[in-house]
């Protein structure tokens, strides 16, 4: 483990993660022993845009019922829970932090969706999969932690068959300078490594991916109403909130592009 993946996993790893979560399920009257997989949408989906990000990922993306999807950077598995629940496919996530893993793992069996879905701790830039395993490879709001976009890039391709996609939303570097910090991926610029919407796209072609198109996820998701949902666990007890203003303001002035891009393996 790199020293940024071991303060990537502090940050994280940290705080009772299942509690606030229980809590919540139960003020909307459902038994956290046995909710729903869309119970859960207001509490996991740990990305600016909740659900309804996750689902306008998934439609851009073009998943479909049957694919083999790698969820890289997994989290609670809240989006894995959506494709497999949603849209049928058999998912598989990562994730570096062992604390997120053991949460997602939990809730997915309460959920009843543990026959299709598993979830490892790992690196994205060592995956421990076979090459031309998925059909699609899945990535929301976890490339700002990772330093070594080439490597990356490299991997995604690797385990990507032919023909296979790759999609990723994430936060890109903007034109008005660096954002302020603290960010809802970091702390200070020890673990946040952005790069521009075109350095990312000169990365991936460099790893023999096809990019097909880059979107401005931010207006995308902006065009719905406001979903009503909770702080993920993870916020509890945290100065979150800040992290997200600081976030949305450095969206909205250009500091920082909230981007979908889309890329496939030839």
């Amino acid at each position: 483990m790199t020293d940024v993946e071991a303060v990537v996993r502090g940050y994280y790893g940290r705080g009772n993660l299942l509690a606030p979560i229980e809590a919540g399920l139960m003020a909307a009257g459902v038994d956290p022993m046995k909710p729903r997989p869309q119970d859960l949408y207001p509490l996991d989906q740990m990305h600016n845009g909740g659900i309804v990000a996750t689902r306008e990922h998934a439609a851009r993306a073009e998943i479909r019922p049957g694919m083999k999807v790698l969820d890289l950077g997994c989290g609670q598995g809240g989006p894995a829970r959506y494709l497999a629940g949603e849209c049928g496919c058999r998912v598989t996530g990562l994730d570096l932090t062992p604390e997120f893993i053991e949460l997602a793992r939990l809730l997915t069996a309460r959920c009843g969706l543990a026959g299709e879905i598993e979830f490892h701790v790992g690196s994205a830039l060592a995956l421990p999969f076979a090459a031309a395993s998925f059909d699609h490879v899945w990535c929301h709001n976890a490339t700002m932690n990772i330093t070594d976009k080439a490597t990356l890039a490299r991997e995604i391709a690797r385990v990507l068959k032919r023909g296979g996609r790759m999609s990723c939303v994430e936060l890109a570097q903007g034109p008005a300078g660096a954002p302020q910090f603290p960010l809802p991926w970091a702390t200070d610029t020890t673990s946040s490594f952005l790069v521009s919407p075109a350095a990312m796209k000169a990365t991936l072609e460099a790893a023999g991916l096809r990019v097909i198109e880059q979107l401005d996820f931010a207006a995308i998701v902006a065009k719905h109403p406001e979903q009503p949902r909770r702080e993920n666990a993870f916020a509890e007890g945290s100065d979150f909130a800040v992290r997200l203003r600081n976030g949305r303001t450095g969206v909205q002035e250009k500091c920082l592009i909230d981007q979908l891009i889309l890329a496939e393996k030839p």
